[in-house]
């Protein structure tokens, strides 16, 4: 199950990467440069680009910082990112340290590759009629969207996607495939949100009739955890918990000690006047489901309409 071994896959190539990070760090003057390593191909991705994103580092340590990692990826490493301000991304999360930095950054390029997200994508939204795994995928990611569990809808008022999930609407059970479709609902976000200028989507978790019986197992969390912290870095703005009972502190006191202190620092419980204040700021009543105070007469999320829509489209877009 290519989905569930990222760790066993990360704990494999640490070594490796490990000694290519100490050989880079005392023999950088070896190092390729960018434009040798990218010579014979579009060097689209060889500068990063300015978004909206706040820098967390002073603007000369991050440009030296991202032409540092840029020269510690091969040729083919390159081709593989995802968009050309991933090492960016990942210089900013590990606060400017290029070794940890080239580990974590050579890891999600290459679960990336392995997971196949590209072809995923294509199957999602441009499946080839005479490829069955392409159909098989597509029909896979409309089955595990159709309860309406996890969906990108609408925006926050600075532009930023907003990614429903919702637990207690689980119909399928299966983790590969959770795994495959949580992955495909982040890269909505992701392009629901860039074209905003913004890289960071927003997250509202709606536990509305949740109960312990809905919590996923402990396996598909921690690889929900890890999918998000690792593969996809610097890419979660803020989390909302919203109508989460009481018994859901049990079971995120479980959880909490697999997030990292960023992704802590993210999430916000809805409740009391203060999260009433925030929300308002943070959200359009009037475009925002009402599980976060907003409005009652959005339209039921339809994934046969979703799945027919660009991938940079959030559902029912048109009508926010």
């Amino acid at each position: 199950m290519a989905a569930l071994s990222s760790r066993s896959l990360l704990s494999a190539c640490m070594d490796d990467i490990d000694k290519t990070a100490m050989i880079y760090s005392t023999t950088s003057s070896k190092t390729r440069s960018i434009d040798s390593a990218l010579s014979d191909q579009d060097n689209d991705k060889c500068q990063y680009r300015p978004t909206k994103e706040a820098s967390k580092l002073n603007e000369v340590t991050e440009k030296n910082g991202y032409s540092e990692l840029m020269n510690a990826l091969s040729k083919q490493k390159i081709e593989d990112m995802s968009d050309y301000n991933l090492p960016l991304r990942h210089f900013r999360a590990d606060g400017g340290s290029l070794k940890k930095a080239i580990v974590r950054l050579k890891y999600a390029i290459k679960w990336r590759n392995d997971f196949k997200v590209n072809e995923m994508l294509k199957s999602a939204h441009n499946p080839s009629s005479e490829s069955e795994v392409e159909i098989m995928i597509r029909s896979m990611l409309i089955n595990e969207s159709s309860s309406g569990k996890v969906y990108v809808r609408g925006h926050d008022k600075e532009g930023r996607a907003i990614l429903y999930m919702r637990q207690q609407r689980e119909n399928t059970n299966h983790e590969e495939n959770n795994i495959k479709h949580l992955v495909y609902q982040i890269e909505r976000a992701i392009a629901c949100t860039e074209k905003n200028g913004f890289e960071k989507f927003t997250v509202i978790m709606d536990f509305e009739g949740w109960n312990l019986s809905h919590a996923s197992s402990m396996k598909v969390t921690k690889e929900t955890i890890h999918v998000m912290q690792e593969c996809y870095v610097e890419r979660v703005g803020r989390v909302f918990f919203a109508n989460a009972p009481v018994v859901f502190r049990t079971f995120y006191n479980m959880v909490k000690p697999f997030l990292d202190a960023s992704t802590k620092a993210k999430i916000l419980f809805c409740s009391g006047k203060a999260s009433k204040i925030e929300l308002k700021r943070v959200f359009h009543e009037a475009t925002t489901e009402r599980c976060i105070f907003g409005t009652e007469g959005l339209r039921v999320f339809d994934a046969e309409e979703y799945y027919n829509q660009p991938l940079d489209a959030s559902f029912d877009e048109k009508n926010l």
